[in-house]
C-alpha cells in the first residue's frame, strides 16, 4: 500500500495537537493558570515550554517526563492519551480534586462552616469542575460559601 505523505505529515501533526492538549489539560489540573506561569514556577524557558502546550514543537520524552513530574501527571497521559494510575473521584482526577479541598479550606467561611455543608460544596464544585474546568474556581467557592452560610444562618 502506498501512503500519501500529506496523510503522514498530517497524522503527525494531529498527534502533536493531541499531546499539546492534553499537557495543557495537565498544566491546568495542577493549578497553573497559564503556560507563562507554568514556565516561571517551574523554571523552564517560556517560549519552550508554549511551543509545546500550542503545538508548534514536538516536546522529546525528556520534556514530557519533566512536565508530567511538575504537574504531577502521568507521562503516559500526556503522550498516549492513557492514564493507569489517575484516580478520579467524583468525575474529577486527583489533582482537581486536591485543588479543590484547597480551595475550599483555604476559605476564610471554611473555619465556621459544618462539615456536611463542606463536603457537599466540594462535591458540587467537583461536579462543576467536570463540567466547565477549573478556570474561575476561586470566585465560584466565594460564592457558594457566603451563599451557604446565608441559607444556614
Amino acid at each position: 500500500m502506498i501512503c500519501n505523505p500529506f496523510c503522514i505529515t498530517l497524522f503527525a501533526m494531529y498527534s502533536v495537537m493531541e499531546i499539546a492538549d492534553r499537557l495543557r489539560q495537565a498544566r491546568i489540573e495542577s493549578g497553573c493558570r497559564s503556560a507563562l506561569e507554568a514556565a516561571q514556577t517551574h523554571g523552564w524557558t517560556a517560549s519552550t515550554y508554549a511551543a509545546h502546550e500550542n503545538g508548534t514543537r514536538i516536546p522529546k520524552p525528556k520534556d514530557i517526563a519533566k512536565y508530567a513530574a511538575a504537574f504531577k501527571s502521568d507521562p503516559c497521559f500526556i503522550t498516549y492519551g492513557t492514564n493507569p494510575q489517575q484516580t478520579r473521584i467524583a468525575g474529577v482526577s486527583e489533582s482537581a480534586l486536591r485543588q479543590v479541598v484547597k480551595f475550599v479550606m483555604q476559605h476564610e467561611g471554611a473555619k465556621d462552616a459544618d462539615e456536611d455543608v463542606i463536603a457537599d460544596l466540594i462535591i458540587d464544585l467537583c461536579h462543576y469542575v467536570t463540567r466547565s474546568g477549573e478556570g474561575g474556581l476561586s470566585n465560584i467557592v466565594d460564592f457558594e460559601m457566603r451563599r451557604r452560610a446565608a441559607q444556614a444562618g
